[in-house]
């Protein structure tokens, strides 16, 4: 699982553009059933931005492959 900050991304957007192909959330883990941004990634220092433009992804060895290119090219679509 990695945590990936992009200024000026939507995060609810980039969610609901990838649900098909990765696990994929935002904010952290302890306030993902809050729209607040995550008090977790401010005291980390980020700006309300900067913590809303955050999403976590999450594979392992027994999901399925990932396409990265497609993934990459979703978000970019996005920006």
């Amino acid at each position: 699982m990695f945590n990936l900050a992009v200024p000026g991304l939507d995060s609810e957007a980039l969610m609901v553009a990838l649900k098909d192909l990765i696990a994929i959330s935002n904010g952290s883990a302890c306030t993902s059933s809050s729209y607040a941004p995550s008090h977790v990634l401010k005291a980390m220092g980020m700006s309300d931005e900067e913590a809303n433009g955050c999403v976590r992804m999450s594979w392992c060895h027994l999901t399925p492959e990932v396409d990265w290119g497609a993934v990459a090219a979703r978000t970019w679509g996005l920006l």
